[in-house]
């Protein structure tokens, strides 16, 4: 059994696009979204290289409140993980815990601050990120 995920995927040119993915791997550089356009369903293959993330979302109206990161904790609880913020090549920063982070791998999960945050989780391309501060 494959689950959907309701994903927004931010690329490097500015597009986004908000949709349904059921082959996600954060190993591997492809994957498949289904979104709409013009009252109809398409598909298109996404390559991981040209985006900058992919938000797995509760929903795809979200919220903009910017005060909760301050008062986010420094761990996770159970003290796993780690505060960080990371800086895109365009300047954007998403603040949020990480369990891993290496180098040389495709990517890696960032967690939002707050539970109530519309974000599940958040897959950053690693070589689309100018900085990481932790």
């Amino acid at each position: 059994m494959q689950l959907s995920n309701k994903v927004v995927i931010k690329f490097l040119d500015g597009t986004v696009i908000k949709g349904i993915t059921n082959d996600f791997v954060p190993t591997i550089d492809t994957f498949h979204v289904v979104y709409r356009d013009d009252e109809r369903d398409i598909m298109k293959e996404v390559h991981v290289p040209v985006m900058k993330a992919v938000f797995f979302v509760k929903d795809f109206y979200g919220k903009k409140d910017v005060s909760k990161h301050v008062a986010a904790p420094v761990k996770l609880p159970g003290d796993i993980g780690k505060r960080v913020s990371v800086t895109f090549t365009d300047g954007e920063v998403i603040s949020g815990y990480t369990y891993s982070f290496k180098d040389d791998e495709l990517g890696f999960f960032l967690f939002p601050l707050d539970e109530a945050d519309n974000n599940h989780r958040i897959f950053i391309v690693t070589r689309n990120v100018a900085k990481i501060a932790r």
